[in-house]
């Protein structure tokens, strides 16, 4: 056996290159997202629920002995107080199997509930790539456990995927519903449904019998979508399980908050509770030729000269929602002459719409956070905001951590941001790269946000440089020597 093999190089060959393989250690960046919500019980136990949703894009899947393909991670939550470990719990966690032609843009979730003594914690989630261990993902949340409250209170809004009756038990069975949670705040399309469950805690305590529940989706200044209000009489009693679900079909791209109120008789409020949303529906384009023009020459956006109009409509674009951004760039590619009108009109109504009480502030401290951008980021011929680094800076903001690698071998400069939280979403990163070395023009490679482009060959691409590959399905990395790119994607 052993003079075969020596006498085979085509052999020794295929044999090198796949203990080459085997032992590579690529990861995805595994895509995970994250949500808690605390619950009470009559007789003082609090418990957390704790959710939580892995993006199949971002795991590796292996056959099974039916010959499907399946993914698994291995879960890892961790409950701290006063930064000592009180509650641990480990499981494994699979997807479900899929044939190997399957379209694998999925995500698998899982519910897990806490019963802890009453208490401030700090939850850290771990969660490993199972057939990949260097493929991992942490994300932390605070959560905050008190006692029955001796006065009415919501307790945490669970939004859903979908909710409806069900004979069956488990965790996602609540009071006789099944109630699949939505693990971020962003609801796009097709979900034209926007369900939520809530728990209603003491209403008995108040001194009225039947109370007012207010429900209803505000926009930015306070005003109601279409068709998302409600208004309840209920009874007081110990504790109201409440469910609705509010069609957002009509709803226009933005953001949102859930606001829900309970009332006495004299309409004083008695408790409420704010969750934000995010909305994406393409299907509605306002007409923003219908704006009013300013009614006052004293607005700010008589002080814009018409020479600059230009750079301050562009600049905002990062801010819009995506109709916005289609009228931006209508207003943009039209001739001088029919600009300065529009685009001033524009710009109040934007800001009005961001800050009703402050819209010249607002406009002012952007312009600083634009300048700044066009500082670290212009290029010879575009300005900072303008170019893919200045975009996400004025749309997630400064990152909590920013790595700058100019000389690694082998690959192009690059840079990793890193956001801990942003709308709900946590532990998100952006990969920016330099392909031509010469300007300061770097372009977004990866993301991990949402809406944002998410390349599985980033990697590939970043070493390119030196190291062609023509497999369009190919993703592994091969590894360079004097590479730091994983610890750096790490933040380690």
């Amino acid at each position: 056996m052993y003079a075969t093999i020596v006498r085979s190089p085509v052999l020794f060959f295929i044999l090198f290159m796949l203990a080459n393989l085997l032992q590579c250690s690529y990861s995805q960046a595994l895509d995970l997202q994250a949500k808690s919500t605390v619950f009470c019980r009559p007789g003082g136990d609090t418990y957390v629920e704790v959710s939580l949703s892995v993006n199949s894009r971002s795991v590796h899947f292996q056959k099974q002995p039916t010959g499907l393909l399946q993914a698994a991670v291995r879960v890892e939550w961790f409950f701290y107080q006063a930064d000592r470990v009180v509650k641990t719990d480990r499981y494994r966690l699979s997807s479900q199997p899929i044939d190997s032609g399957q379209f694998r843009d999925f995500s698998f979730l899982d519910l897990q509930r806490y019963t802890l003594p009453l208490g401030v914690y700090r939850i850290q989630l771990r969660v490993v790539d199972w057939n990949d261990t260097s493929n991992y993902a942490t994300t932390e949340m605070n959560v905050d456990l008190k006692a029955w409250p001796e006065t009415p209170m919501f307790s945490d809004v669970i939004l859903a995927e979908r909710m409806g009756k069900s004979t069956q038990t488990g965790l996602l069975v609540r009071s006789g519903l099944e109630v699949v949670p939505r693990v971020t705040d962003y609801l796009g399309q097709p979900n034209d449904t926007l369900f939520f469950y809530v728990e209603l805690y003491a209403s008995d305590q108040s001194k009225d019998s039947l109370l007012l529940l207010k429900a209803t989706l505000e926009g930015t200044q306070g005003q109601p979508a279409p068709c998302c209000s409600r208004f309840t009489r209920i009874s007081a009693k110990q504790i109201h399980v409440l469910t609705d679900a509010f069609p957002m079909r009509d709803v226009p791209s933005g953001n949102y908050r859930l606001h829900l109120e309970l009332r006495d008789a004299e309409n004083q409020l008695l408790s409420e509770k704010l969750v934000d949303i995010q909305r994406l529906n393409t299907r509605i384009a306002p007409d923003y030729s219908k704006l009013e023009e300013p009614q006052t020459a004293l607005s700010f956006v008589q002080s814009i000269r018409s020479e600059d109009l230009p750079n301050q409509v562009g600049s905002v674009r990062p801010l819009c929602t995506h109709t916005e951004q289609a009228y931006v760039d209508q207003l943009l590619s039209a001739t001088p002459s029919e600009q300065t009108r529009p685009m001033r009109t524009f710009l109040h109504h934007f800001w009005l719409q961001r800050d009703p009480n402050d819209p010249a502030g607002a406009w002012a401290r952007f312009a600083l956070k634009v300048d700044e951008v066009n500082q670290m980021f212009s290029t010879k011929i575009m300005k900072g905001f303008e170019t893919e680094r200045g975009r996400v800076y004025l749309q997630y903001g400064k990152p909590d951590s920013r790595t700058q690698v100019s000389n690694e071998p082998s690959a192009y400069p690059y840079e990793i941001w890193w956001y801990y939280h942003y709308k709900g979403q946590r532990n998100i990163r952006f990969v920016f790269y330099n392909p031509d070395m010469i300007t300061n023009d770097y372009e977004l490679l990866h993301s991990e946000a949402l809406g944002e482009p998410n390349n599985p060959q980033w990697r590939l691409m970043l070493f390119s440089r030196t190291t062609a590959f023509r497999d369009l399905d190919e993703q592994m990395n091969r590894g360079h020597y004097g590479s730091f790119l994983e610890q750096n994607f790490r933040n380690q």
